[in-house]
């Protein structure tokens, strides 16, 4: 079990007069120093309703583009972060203009209950919209309707919730695991309010390469004066995605994830779009899907859809098996951690006073009863799941997200892509030829255990500043609420689904769960040989890579493959994953050349990049769709 010394990790250790206890400390003594030396919830405003409305808002327009991006690369991008330093700026620039007295200053503990909201509304995409929602409909045409989709993904997302409760205090009261992020975002919001010109400052950034990016997307598709792609490599090659796309958004985004994963996207995207396609053809595993009469089918003529439907098996496979066998490696450590939790005794009992600061044992309760119900009812009403397995479905949610939560705590990655294969592979053999239980069964383990990680990241944060766990919680449920309707409305007006796996919208995180699923449910022979050989040489790479992982030391893991960016660079257009190559090497060189600006400014640039952009996209289709008739 891993876990990290409390004092550095503790809210500002250096202005306490008492130090934190060791370790080893009874964790009566733990609370104690935490009430008395950290807590400030009864001191100053925390959950009020400007923080609860502003981080609904500030999440619920973020979730869009995280839909965006999500359904463009299959990953989701930080909320918690750029929220808290948006509502900052916006309530300090307030307060300036109308001379807001003191008693009514925005709070570092307003701010974190507002950029708790804020996560869980910008999350509600890992609750199915760029996974199993458009998955569904790749595979079986079935289409939701949007209250289906906001119902069902609240009802899992507040599944998440409840799983969290039972376990705060053993991850980050008793065990103290670091939630790396948690820690992040403590730290922005303890510089934002220690100095108020450094929140408006990165306010201003945020503003500006916001408005940046709604440009660039105004000119490129709401005037039409950028083209989509430059076809600056040729004319054959931009056919096959080989071009260079006009977007700041993948260049951001590249910024963000760092040199390392998108060198091996850009490799992964060169390799299957431009190397392997002429032999592919040569061998007569794929072809044209247009010829001009009388001509015969050449590696020019070879385009993006044709190749995409060959290579994204490999792809998917190489991510399946690596996350799998990955996770195998894992779970012997993660199931001693478990049980360890459940054995640990609270040494000299606890502090009486914590138990009016967390979510009572009733919440649990009453929560499951009710999400975990909804859940089974809406799988059997809207996708024919029995509610015996739905139940087996809720109870896997459960038990997996505590998996997870302990592996974010660990490791700041929460695995949910791998969380969703098991289900996967059980409900092929209790519902075998069934795709919908497939999918929908696994929907509910990933979204359950992908809000778990996030609102015990949230609570990281706020313990570290001395908050009420219990509002966090109540905030989190709010931002689920509204972050639904956000993220849903998005969806359906910003997604035509006879669009999703296509070069607009490759949407690679559901391109994974429907090919898992259909291979489940049709089983090995349908697959054509050339392909489910390329899938068993894939597969085999994959769980090599994992278990090579699982050998080097940490130090050296930086100098492999990545795994998950090869692989998903095989499924979406290489213009993506240029964009975000090249993104990834500007935000290193400007490190290198300037460290300091470099920390204050490419996480909040990147952002406002993403938000201007996305947001001005989404506009202009809703324009388009209300307004024009299309």
């Amino acid at each position: 079990m891993t876990t990290a010394p409390t004092a550095p990790i503790a809210a500002s250790p250096a202005a306490h007069a008492v130090p934190p206890p060791a370790d080893d400390a009874p964790q009566a003594e733990h609370d104690r120093w935490w009430l008395d030396n950290v807590y400030q919830g009864d001191a100053q405003a925390q959950l009020t309703l400007r923080a609860v409305a502003t981080g609904c808002v500030i999440g619920g327009i973020m979730s869009i583009s995280n839909l965006y991006v999500g359904l463009k690369i299959g990953w989701g991008l930080g909320v918690a972060i750029t929220s808290a330093v948006l509502a900052f700026a916006l309530f300090t620039t307030l307060q300036k203009v109308f001379g807001t007295p003191a008693s009514r200053h925005f709070t570092i503990l307003e701010n974190n209950t507002m950029q708790t909201a804020a996560s869980a509304a910008g999350y509600m995409t890992s609750a199915g919209l760029v996974s199993a929602v458009p998955a569904l409909y790749m595979s079986t045409k079935q289409s939701l309707s949007v209250p289906q989709i906001m119902a069902w993904m609240t009802g899992i997302s507040l599944l998440g919730i409840v799983a969290a409760i039972p376990v705060k205090r053993k991850l980050i009261n008793q065990e103290r695991l670091r939630f790396p992020s948690g820690i992040a975002c403590a730290e922005t919001l303890r510089s934002l309010h220690g100095t108020g010109d450094e929140g408006v400052v990165k306010g201003k950034a945020l503003a500006l390469t916001g408005i940046v990016g709604g440009l660039i997307a105004f000119v490129r598709d709401g005037i039409h004066v950028l083209p989509d792609k430059f076809a600056i490599f040729g004319k054959a090659a931009a056919i096959k995605s080989v071009a260079f796309e006009p977007s700041m958004v993948m260049i951001a985004a590249g910024a963000l994830m760092g040199v390392r994963v998108t060198f091996w996207m850009f490799l992964g995207g060169l390799l299957s779009r431009y190397v392997l396609p002429p032999y592919l053809l040569q061998w007569g595993f794929i072809t044209c899907a247009k010829v001009p009469a009388g001509g015969v089918c050449t590696a020019d003529l070879l385009a993006y859809g044709e190749i995409n439907k060959w290579t994204l098996w490999p792809g998917v496979a190489l991510m399946v098996s690596h996350s799998l066998v990955g996770l195998a490696l894992q779970l012997p450590k993660m199931l001693r951690g478990v049980v360890a939790t459940v054995q640990s005794k609270q040494a000299g009992g606890t502090d009486p006073r914590m138990a009016a600061l967390e979510a009572p044992a009733s919440w649990f309760w009453g929560g499951l009863a009710v999400a975990g119900t909804a859940c089974v009812v809406m799988a059997d009403a809207f996708f024919g799941i029995p509610p015996h397995w739905g139940a087996l479905a809720v109870a896997m949610a459960l038990a997996l997200a505590f998996v997870a939560a302990r592996t974010t705590g660990e490791t700041d990655v929460n695995p949910v892509g791998a969380m969703g294969k098991v289900p996967q592979m059980v409900f092929g053999a209790v519902m075998p030829g069934s795709v919908p239980a497939n999918l929908m069964a696994a929907n509910i383990t990933a979204g359950c255990a992908s809000h778990c990680g996030d609102l015990l990241t949230d609570i990281k944060t706020g313990y570290l500043l001395g908050a009420k766990a219990r509002f966090q919680v109540i905030a989190q449920v709010f931002g689920i609420a509204v972050g639904a309707v956000f993220a849903t409305l998005g969806y359906t007006l910003l997604v035509n689904p006879d669009e999703l796996g296509s070069e607009k919208w490759p949407a690679p995180a559901a391109v994974v769960w429907q090919k898992v699923a259909e291979l489940l449910a049709q089983g090995v022979s349908a697959v054509e040989p050339h392909k489910l050989a390329a899938i068993q040489y894939a597969a085999l790479a994959g769980a090599s890579f994992a278990i090579i992982e699982s050998l080097v030391p940490a130090r050296s893991k930086r100098w492999l493959p990545s795994i998950a960016g090869f692989g998903v660079a095989m499924t979406f257009a290489f213009s993506t994953s240029a964009s975000m190559f090249l993104g990834a090497c500007l935000a290193w060189s400007v490190a290198r050349s300037r460290p300091a600006f470099a920390e204050r400014f490419t996480a909040v640039a990147a952002s406002g990049f993403i938000a201007g952009e996305t947001l001005m996209a989404v506009g202009i289709i809703a324009w388009g769709v209300l307004f024009g008739g299309k």
